[in-house]
């Protein structure tokens, strides 16, 4: 009896521990038929990926539910047609949307009381990010028409610019007399980046340590991160530039011994600094077009992989489970980063054989490998 009893709690816990606690539900109107892909990123106890695909029924319907421990910034895709929509999946609440799969801004939203108060919130919002898709649209159409790209993409930037001001006058003060509401917490973007930690520290305490602790977490370090770059990348700029000698520096390999970068040059080789980290995701998806590269010009290139941002026991571990073939250093207190001007994640520095710096690449970006294959080929 004793021990019928105890694998019922058992049975009970269990259940409690993975059952859903998220649901999305709604109806996109312009597709049918189709696939969402949903895409979020949890960072406790670990760090985990969730990737899923959601039928979308012939009337556009779709469901889709989850357990999560904190709020998270979760990417939905269209697969037939790309578009793309990013939408706070909240624990214990539930949404209903409905509008086209290109403009989260147009949805009609209903659900629980979060949801009920986002939508409110939301219709501040609305005729800026209107303003923003017809940017988009006009840079995109005219791209599209063959116009000049280089002016279209400058008269967007401009106009982005001249919304970004506009907004954060309109949804500033909002924000500040709403430090102890969690809807505020979905709106930083709309803040001038150099204010976002400070606001993130002014929140009270039932918000910043609440159901949004997680996402306020990761946006606090991204902003300060953005912050010391941005500082790095102007000091940086007599030291690093093209055809100058790259900046020297000495690491601990991933076996605790002293790896300098200098001891490469002169070799024959070209050189990749592969600025990256096991948190960040685009550098872990770009590992398998790097690999093929790395083997493509292996005789005449070397890769260094910089851990930035990182904990010892993760960069090892994610180095191992990715099978990174290449020379990889850890970087403990952030000063290579300022020395070579990181700006973003991934960050690329191709040195040629003689120790000058080629080029530097943000990102995962086509042109980087262009780059490899114009100058190795």
């Amino acid at each position: 009896m004793k021990k019928t009893i105890i694998s019922a709690l058992l049975a009970v816990l269990c259940t409690g521990a993975f059952a859903d606690n998220f649901t999305i539900s709604g109806r996109l109107t312009d597709v049918a038929n189709d696939t969402l892909q949903i895409e979020y990123v949890c960072h406790t106890p670990e760090r985990k990926i969730t990737e899923a695909k959601v039928p979308v029924d012939g009337s556009g319907g779709f469901t889709y539910s989850c357990n999560i421990d904190y709020a998270v910034y979760a990417d939905l895709t269209v697969q037939s047609n790309g578009n793309k929509s990013f939408f706070f999946f909240v624990p214990n609440e539930s949404a209903e949307v409905m509008g086209t799969s290109d403009f989260e801004a147009g949805w009609s939203l209903k659900g629980t009381a979060f949801y009920q108060k986002l939508d409110s919130v939301r219709l501040m919002e609305r005729p800026f990010l209107t303003e923003e898709k017809a940017a988009s649209d006009k840079y995109r159409n005219g791209v599209a028409q063959g116009q000049d790209e280089s002016q279209l993409k400058a008269v967007k930037d401009s106009t982005q610019r001249y919304i970004n001001r506009r907004k954060r006058e309109a949804l500033r003060p909002y924000i500040m007399q709403h430090l102890d509401d969690e809807v505020t917490a979905t709106m930083l973007f709309s803040l001038d980046y150099k204010e976002v930690p400070q606001v993130i520290n002014r929140m009270s305490p039932e918000v910043r340590n609440g159901r949004f602790k997680d996402y306020l977490d990761s946006m606090e370090d991204l902003f300060i991160r953005v912050l010391k770059e941005l500082a790095a990348a102007e000091q940086a700029g007599l030291e690093l530039k093209e055809g100058r000698r790259a900046p020297d520096f000495t690491l601990k390999d991933i076996n605790g011994n002293d790896f300098n970068l200098a001891s490469l040059f002169g070799k024959g080789k070209y050189i990749v600094v592969d600025f990256w980290g096991s948190w960040c995701s685009w550098c872990i998806k770009g590992f398998p077009k790097m690999k093929e590269y790395y083997n493509k010009y292996k005789d005449r290139l070397e890769i260094v992989g910089v851990a930035c941002y990182d904990k010892e026991d993760k960069w090892k571990a994610s180095v191992a489970k990715n099978n990174v073939p290449w020379l990889h250093v850890f970087s403990p207190d952030g000063i290579t980063e300022e020395r070579y001007g990181v700006t973003g994640y991934p960050y690329k520095v191709l040195i040629s054989p003689k120790g000058k710096v080629i080029k530097c690449f943000k990102g995962e970006t086509d042109e980087f490998y262009e780059t490899l294959d114009k100058e190795l080929d």
